[in-house]
């Protein structure tokens, strides 16, 4: 960049032709540093640096600044000093260094420091001085010059907070606002609101409207208290925003050996403090850092709550953030396409694995292995970079449990869990969704199948995060299992991940990366629906869905906990009730008529065209799903119960239906062997003693039918899955009939309505 190579040229020339320059810069090798660790475990610096004392000491009171000419106006600066033009600036060099090398960006006119006309002037100036880092100190926050704006910059990775950030052991996502993403920090010290993007409008935008909000909480203030460092790094742009409540710490006002002069600026925001006394240097203790920040820092839980305000103030934009378990193996394989990032700043690609060592990872390539911490993240550094994990179980206990490599967008966290490492994949909700309407279904389906299928996905996901945030807050600890001497009820539901938000298998949402080829009609799905999820008194739908209802939509609390969900209720999958049948489906005689027969129902279908919409090429292995037949003999049923319950019943004597449910799905069975007789529930628990992987469905009647001396069990049983909510193929036959998604999603989520979130 042109700017760059003469500044470049202008330090080399100011070091060779300005006397008092170049003594001060070779000052800097006898500056001293020594590091402290604070209780967060975030390191700073502790530098002497005697030449800084003007800066340190400086009076900025109105009549000390008004009896001073202004030393940064070009009449009043040295006759040495020259500068490189930019815009309404001039670059010079800073005649009392902290950096090797350190800028001084004035503004051409004798203004004001007040920051908010101007941070797209520092955004590019950061885009155009890639070498180095820009720092802002407000005119109560370090500016010894609050008369005339003016910007500082000092070489890259100086500061101690851009390998921190880099390290992610520190800040985390928050949200993302218009493509900006918005971290938070904890475990610091002091409050940071930190913003990346590649889009410089849209920073700013989001700076004035941070701006608006600080400046509300210091409405006696001129502008909001805030030191500001920014820099260009792998082709985006990163805004530390540290939020001030005072300008000078107690101890600065202190007499004799109580006091240490330290007026803290940007660069002890950044994390080197600058002691120009040497007894300062000397005596400064971690303790003595950590109060200087509690004073006049904002925060960490503040700056999170302006974050978060942030955030809701842009609903329209918001984008959340998930994290999804993909992969729970002792070892884990993968390939990186393009150069992924670690906590410590190393940057990797290529194929890489992953294993244990104490309570570490090591990662290796076969020629270098470096250590990583249990939850580190690796960051993709551009929008291209994607990942392969190798060896992905999916479809886990179903018919179809296979293994495959699936490839993935997104950042890469690694996690010890029960020794064994867990792969998650961060990414954000519509990212997520254009997958899952690819891997539930097929991305042939029609546009108002997709459509349905996005928002519903959306909605549960988001309606699942929330429930977890309630659940965390409770004090009664949740539980889904009751458990007697005779009864074992079950349900199973993604509150069984604590570390993540879902995980990729059919246990919550198929989500299979980007291995699934995304059509352009599911992206088009996608983003003409997107935000927009079903709600009902103004609180996002737990909206359900399954392969094949069999007829009958099941109700919420009779496949998971108790709770009533008046929008997942039961419904007949049709126009129009169908003739012939009584819709009391809980009677044993009319749940058996049902069974056995075939009612009118949108998903009673053969139409393969419609299916194939629905299923992709594993699904279509299965066969005959809205009525189906699977037989046992007594000693294979036996074998099997005692295998998938873990209980020894001995010979199975009798399968007998104790509960049905709205749908006739069984949700309590009784299990009568010669050594034990016990019920079990629900409609999963039974699923899964019943099969080796997960039977169809628990709508079933049981035939005992005795031939030649020998007994067999012949299940008979309608639909697929456990019936709640939105019945894909049902929905697919909508969608082949002409009904809009809206109607679709009306249909099967009777008195939700449809609203944009975002």
């Amino acid at each position: 960049m042109e700017t760059s190579y003469k500044v470049n040229q202008l330090i080399k020339s100011q070091l060779i032709n300005w006397e008092a320059a170049k003594k001060n810069y070779a000052g800097l090798d006898k500056v001293k540093t020594r590091s402290l660790t604070l209780s967060g475990g975030s390191e700073i610096k502790v530098q002497f640096n005697s030449e800084r004392i003007r800066s340190s000491a400086a009076k900025v009171d109105a009549q000390s600044i008004e009896a001073r000419p202004c030393f940064l106006c070009e009449s009043n600066r040295p006759k040495e000093q020259e500068g490189v033009s930019f815009d309404d600036y001039t670059i010079l060099i800073n005649p009392f260094p902290i950096f090797r090398r350190h800028l001084t960006i004035p503004h051409n006119n004798h203004t004001p420091q007040l920051i908010q006309p101007y941070f797209q002037s520092m955004l590019e100036l950061a885009y155009e001085l890639p070498d180095f880092t820009l720092f802002y100190n407000g005119p109560k926050c370090g500016a010894s010059a609050p008369d005339h704006f003016h910007f500082q910059a000092g070489n890259k990775d100086f500061m101690p907070i851009e390998a921190d950030f880099r390290s992610g052991k520190y800040a985390k996502l928050t949200g993302l606002v218009d493509e900006v993403a918005i971290y938070t920090w904890e475990n610091y010290n002091r409050g940071v609101i930190t913003f990346m993007a590649d889009d410089m409008e849209a920073l700013v935008t989001l700076f004035n409207d941070l701006y608006v909000l600080l400046q509300k909480n210091q409405p006696d203030e001129v502008e909001p208290m805030m030191n500001v460092l920014t820099y260009f790094e792998e082709g985006e742009l990163v805004v530390h925003i540290f939020p001030r409540i005072l300008h000078r710490p107690d101890c600065y006002f202190k007499d004799g050996l109580d006091q240490i002069l330290i007026s803290p600026a940007s660069v002890d925001m950044g994390g080197v403090f600058i002691t120009p006394r040497f007894e300062d240097y000397e005596k400064l203790s971690s303790s003595d850092v950590e109060e200087i920040l509690d004073q006049v820092c904002m925060s960490s839980s503040d700056c999170e709550q302006f974050a978060q305000l942030l955030i809701e103030n842009h609903s329209n934009e918001y984008i959340p953030v998930i994290n999804v378990g993909i992969l729970f193996k002792p070892k884990v394989e993968f390939t990186l396409e393009g150069i992924y990032q670690t906590e410590k700043g190393e940057k990797l690609s290529g194929r890489w694995k992953v294993q244990i060592k104490g309570a570490d990872q090591i990662l290796s390539n076969g020629e270098i292995e470096l250590e990583v911490l249990s939850g580190a993240v690796l960051n993709p550094m551009n929008e291209d970079c994607q990942f392969t994990l190798h060896n992905v179980t999916i479809g886990i206990n179903f018919h179809w449990q296979r293994d495959e490599d699936q490839v993935f967008r997104g950042g890469l966290k690694l996690l010890i869990e029960d020794e064994k490492i867990t792969a998650i994949n961060i990414l954000s909700v519509e990212d997520y969704l254009m997958s899952v309407i690819s891997s539930e279904m097929s991305a042939t389906s029609s546009l108002q199948l997709l459509k349905a299928h996005a928002v519903i996905s959306r909605s549960w996901l988001l309606a699942q995060i929330e429930k977890n945030k309630a659940l965390e807050q409770k004090v009664e600890k949740y539980s889904s299992t009751y458990q007697t001497e005779t009864e074992l009820i079950r349900w199973y539901d993604r509150e069984d991940h604590a570390n993540f938000d879902v995980c990729a298998d059919d246990h919550c949402q198929r989500y299979q990366g980007i291995t699934r080829a995304n059509t352009p009609m599911v992206v088009q799905a996608v983003k003409e629906t997107w935000g927009e999820v079903l709600t009902y008194e103004g609180a996002i739908c737990d909206a359900r869905f399954s392969k094949c209802c069999g007829g009958m939509v099941e109700v919420f609390e009779n496949v998971w906990e108790p709770v009533n969900h008046s929008y997942l209720q039961k419904l007949v999958d049709n126009e129009f009730d169908p003739k012939g049948f009584s819709l009391d489906l809980k009677t044993e005689s009319s749940a058996q008529k049902w069974i056995l027969g075939e009612p009118d129902a949108f998903c009673n279908t053969n139409d393969k065209e419609v299916l194939s919409q629905v299923l992709n090429d594993y699904d279509q292995e299965t066969n005959d799903f809205y009525r189906w037949t699977v037989e046992y003999t007594q000693e294979e049923i036996s074998t099997l119960v005692a295998k998938r319950t873990g209980i020894d019943f001995g010979t199975i004597q009798e399968l007998i239906p104790v509960e049905r449910g709205d749908s006739s799905r069984l949700i309590r069975l009784k299990i009568v062997g010669d050594k034990k007789t016990m019920i079990i529930g629900k409609e999963l628990e039974i699923r899964k003693a019943l099969s080796e992987s997960h039977l169809y469905s628990s709508a079933f009647v049981v035939e005992k039918v005795e031939e030649n001396n020998a007994v067999k069990f012949i299940l008979k049983g309608a639909g697929w899955g456990h019936g709640v909510g939105l019945c894909q193929i049902g929905a697919a036959v909508m969608g082949a009939k002409g009904y809009d998604y809206n109607t679709i999603l009306m249909h099967y989520f009777r008195g939700a309505g449809l609203e944009k979130r975002y």
